[in-house]
């Protein structure tokens, strides 16, 4: 079942302020109302069970203490967020990098600097199931 960008409530996860009001003001100006974001992988998963719902997680792969890949394991793995989608967002664009996302279960995997003009259809085509591997 396919969920509008307006509708859906998006966690991004991701330690870098800068990258995080980016990331934020483009999931807006695409018309997301309900994103959030936390630092941790920790703190996502904490801040995700108290949401009504979790349509998708944007991950940085690369962040600190806890990794995108282990997000993607602990949403997986979780009793109520395990539908939920999981894409990475990265600066390492190494096919092995996108390789090893795609085998492990990301539903996406979008690679930085983001293309504003392109982020907000690459986000609802993953809210619609569709796969988006975009590297540089």
């Amino acid at each position: 079942m396919s969920i509008s960008l307006q509708e859906a409530y998006i966690v991004l996860v991701e330690d870098d302020p800068n990258a995080q009001i980016i990331t934020l003001d483009l999931l807006r100006l695409g018309g997301a109302n309900r994103c959030y974001s936390r630092k941790t992988v920790d703190s996502a998963i904490a801040f995700a069970e108290k949401l009504p719902q979790v349509d998708l997680f944007l991950v940085d792969i690369n962040i600190p203490i806890r990794s995108g890949y282990e997000l993607l394991a602990d949403v997986r793995r979780h009793e109520t967020l395990s539908q939920a989608k999981v894409a990475a967002i990265t600066a390492g664009t190494l096919d092995a990098d996108i390789e090893k996302a795609r085998q492990l279960g990301f539903d996406g995997f979008l690679s930085k600097p983001l293309k504003p003009a392109e982020f907000s259809q690459q986000v609802q085509a993953i809210l619609d199931g569709e796969s988006v591997w975009d590297r540089r």
